[in-house]
């Protein structure tokens, strides 16, 4: 749950800002002010020290070796180019291994347009922090998918306060999920580990689970990229995993967040052409609710109130 970090009296504040970015994937500095509570200077001065602080050791070599390069009189000019701009981009390699910095739209500057996210070895450090093990690569592909996820959370926070909320990350999410029907299929899957691998396999991915007063949602953030088949794969995974009886006390309602009004409507549309001719007869239906990103904070002040008068 990303709120444990913000104020965990065992992290320094630029581990808490590590571990932030580790659930959120990539986030704007001002998207990072609103989960952390720190102003945006703060943050981009903890990201520059992790950058510098925990690469020094390594580049201190590499910035002797620079100056060694400069300073050799038996290079030309064309080859002292070279050579100084291979040692830079080493020393590059080895700070964005720890975080480093996307741009949304390539062709912009400025902060807002700026996504910071963890480098492999700082993905690394996270897990050890958690004493797990493994690591894997944020993708830059993913950026836009990262930042409309994280924004459904700000939005909340601003609207209810982090007090009310409870907000699990995909990897935590699906892992509610695991352990449910873990829990549901204990012999089975004690005696048949195959059945056990392929219903993981075949469980939904929700972007996030988000409890408000305690009252839980599953949330899907749609970027407009996915064709109508994986939709509809996704609407008949949501069913087969939370719609069964058994399941009964992880059916909450879906909320699907999407980037236009046409985007929301193709959604309903292919929901509703879904239940009719894809989705399992003999099972329920899941609860789906499709908005235009920022609509849902209304729908949820709707049925919450708001944090001012809470």
């Amino acid at each position: 749950m990303i709120f444990r970090w913000v104020h965990h009296t065992s992290l320094n504040p630029r581990e808490r800002l590590m571990m932030v970015l580790f659930e959120m994937g990539m986030a704007t500095l001002k998207d990072l002010s609103v989960v952390l509570g720190y102003t945006e200077d703060r943050i981009y001065q903890l990201f520059k020290q992790i950058r510098y602080l925990k690469t020094q050791d390594e580049v201190a070599e590499l910035k002797v070796e620079l100056e060694k390069v400069k300073s050799d009189v038996n290079l030309d000019k064309k080859q002292k180019a070279k050579r100084i701009k291979e040692i830079n981009r080493k020393i590059k390699k080895i700070r964005d291994e720890w975080v480093r910095t996307y741009r949304k739209i390539p062709e912009k500057r400025g902060s807002e347009n700026r996504l910071l996210a963890l480098g492999g070895k700082g993905v690394e450090y996270c897990t050890s922090l958690m004493h797990e093990r493994g690591a894997w690569e944020i993708k830059e592909s993913q950026k836009d998918h990262y930042d409309g996820t994280n924004k459904i959370l700000v939005r909340l926070i601003k609207e209810f306060g982090q007090e009310r909320l409870k907000w699990y990350y995909s990897y935590e999410a699906r892992d509610v999920l695991v352990r449910t029907w873990e829990s549901i299929m204990s012999e089975e899957w004690k005696q048949n580990p195959k059945l056990a691998r392929k219903m993981k396999k075949e469980m939904i991915k929700p972007d996030a689970l988000c409890l408000i007063d305690n009252v839980a949602y599953w949330i899907e953030f749609d970027n407009d990229t996915e064709k109508t088949k994986q939709l509809v794969e996704k609407y008949r995974s949501y069913q087969k995993t939370i719609c069964p009886e058994e399941a009964q006390n992880i059916k909450y309602p879906v909320i699907w967040v999407t980037t236009s009004t046409h985007r929301r409507d193709e959604l309903q549309n292919i929901w509703e052409v879904a239940k009719d001719e894809y989705l399992l007869k003999d099972e329920s239906f899941p609860e789906m609710f499709f908005f235009v990103a920022g609509e849902e904070t209304g729908w949820f002040k709707e049925r919450h109130g708001n944090f001012l008068s809470n």
